[in-house]
C-alpha cells in the first residue's frame, strides 16, 4: 500500500542521513540467519541504528514470529 511505501522511504532516508554524517560505523554480533543472509547490529557513532529506527517510529522490534503490516 501507499502508506507502507513511504514509510520505507522515510525510514531509508533517516539511514542514509546516519551513515553520511558517522565518524564510526561498527557491525557487531555478526552472524548468518536462517536463510544465509548476514545479521549484525549497526552501530552508529555508538548508537545502534534498529534503535533510533524504532525511536523514531520507522521500525517495530521483531521477535522472529509473524510480523504486522504497516498498511490500515
Amino acid at each position: 500500500c501507499k502508506s507502507e511505501k513511504l514509510a520505507a522511504r522515510i525510514a531509508k532516508q533517516h539511514t542514509v542521513e546516519l551513515l553520511r554524517s558517522a565518524k564510526v560505523i561498527e557491525l557487531t554480533n555478526m552472524q548468518r540467519g536462517k536463510y544465509f543472509r548476514i545479521l549484525a547490529n549497526v552501530m552508529i557513532d555508538g548508537v545502534n541504528l534498529a534503535d533510533s529506527l524504532i525511536s523514531n517510529g520507522l521500525a517495530r522490534p521483531y521477535d522472529g514470529g509473524k510480523r504486522d503490516g504497516w498498511c490500515e
